[in-house]
């Protein structure tokens, strides 16, 4: 019986001791593969593991953009069918009884190819002009929630009023810019961004409410900033903060050398006057309240009324950044208040008249000042006013991206999505989506 006990021991000895060589062998065996496993999750940072891109679905990657062309002269209605260059895409044709209307229908993309030469030199470089292509693609996606010439189905139109289209041909690294950034926008919130952008800055940009149907509330990624290193405590609201920001040169401000930078000219009194015959009733007649007439205390539109000779000018009120947002004009017959930035820079345009820039160059000047930033500063002959000096800067409406801001920054390292979110606060990239 004891013997028999021995036995059984022994043999359950046996047995955990070929459990416990087995067990060890095949953990031998495995642990290479384990340890390879536990280093290749290790090598792989969190922070580089790209997220899923997002997708902004309309109007989707496959859209199309209708372009209403202008005829010559800026109008709507073209002589007859027959058009000066070709257009990729295709051509539709409305006969109307002042002439013919064409409507350009072409991908999205293939509308930026002609769009971002047309808009940015081609020469840039290449960060700057994919900065470029994605406002551009923005904007028009912007625009194509709605039509802009609903009778004839065209979201936008060829011209200034949205962007430039076929001015010129398209260009190797304009076409790269487009293709390398294809499909992305900018989202700010959870809609595209109205992707305004202009050539120079003064220094500072401003807000939409330069316009008159602008509201900084529904844009707040379009907000007053100075563009530099410069640090200010100045209200370039205020009239005499923004006379000392604007004739002076800041060494931090990003685009101190470039030509529109700081320019000068005169406005004479004649000029002004003539701007007014020429463009007050036709700017009254697109505006609600752009072009007033002072009647008592009260400002009225100005009908066929006229204000005769001009005899003085003033600010009276700047919009973020500096912006001239208010000027009267003071005539022998009446007093005009003339509203927002365009309009303002439409009455003291010298057609013909010298422009002194940064550089020293001298350019010429056209309808409109360069800009809404400028002050205004008597000049009198024989002790009359005659005109005023004008001290200014940057060139375009100010709002949005400054393209040479967005040339420097792509020279100095910077990529496309970073001078995005330089200009634009707040804002992120997505891509058009399939529909």
């Amino acid at each position: 019986m004891e013997w028999k006990k021995i036995r059984q021991k022994v043999f359950l000895l046996l047995c955990m001791t070929m459990v416990l060589l087995f067990l060890l062998i095949r953990s031998r065996v495995e642990e290479p593969e384990k340890k390879g496993e536990l280093a290749e999750i290790l090598e792989i940072p969190e922070e580089d593991v790209e997220e899923p891109e997002e997708v902004w679905q309309l109007p989707g990657a496959d859209a199309v953009i209708r372009v209403l062309l202008l005829a010559e002269d800026g109008g709507l209605f073209h002589e007859d069918q027959e058009l000066d260059r070709e257009y990729a895409g295709e051509l539709e044709y409305y006969e109307e009884e002042d002439g013919w209307v064409i409507v350009n229908e072409l991908p999205l993309e293939e509308y930026l190819r002609w769009v971002v030469p047309s808009e940015m030199p081609s020469y840039y470089s290449m960060e700057a002009l994919k900065a470029q292509a994605v406002c551009a693609r923005t904007y028009a996606v912007w625009h194509m929630q709605e039509y802009a010439y609903p009778e004839y189905k065209a979201h936008v139109d060829d011209s200034v009023s949205f962007q430039v289209y076929h001015n010129l041909e398209n260009q190797e690294t304009t076409d790269q810019a487009v293709k390398e950034t294809e499909g992305q926008i900018m989202l700010y919130e959870d809609m595209p961004v109205k992707a305004y952008y202009f050539a120079t800055s003064c220094g500072s940009t401003t807000d939409e409410m330069i316009w008159e149907k602008g509201d900084r509330n529904l844009t707040p990624y379009i907000a007053g900033r100075i563009i530099g290193d410069m640090e200010t405590d100045k209200d370039l609201t205020n009239e005499e903060d923004f006379h000392d920001f604007i004739t002076t040169k800041h060494a931090g401000d990003l685009e101190i050398a470039e030509p529109w930078y700081r320019w000068s000219c005169y406005v004479p009194l004649e000029q002004i006057t003539k701007n007014v015959e020429t463009w007050a009733d036709a700017r009254a007649a697109r505006s609600a309240d752009g072009i007033l007439l002072q009647k008592g205390e009260q400002y009225v539109l100005p009908g066929s009324e006229e204000i005769g000779a001009v005899e003085s000018a003033e600010i009276i009120e700047r919009n973020t950044g500096g912006a001239a947002q208010q000027m009267l004009l003071g005539g022998q017959d009446g007093m005009l208040k003339i509203k927002y930035e365009y309009n303002i820079r439409l009455m003291l345009g010298i057609p013909g008249g010298e422009i002194h820039k940064n550089d020293g160059s001298i350019g010429e000047g056209g309808n409109l000042l360069p800009s809404g930033y400028f002050v205004l500063e008597p000049v009198e002959t024989d002790g009359k006013l005659t005109g005023y000096q004008v001290y200014g800067g940057g060139l375009g409406h100010g709002a949005g991206m400054s393209q040479n801001g967005a040339r420097i920054m792509a020279e100095q390292g910077s990529g496309y999505e970073e001078i995005l979110q330089y200009f634009y606060d707040g804002i992120r990239l997505a891509r058009l989506g399939e529909t």
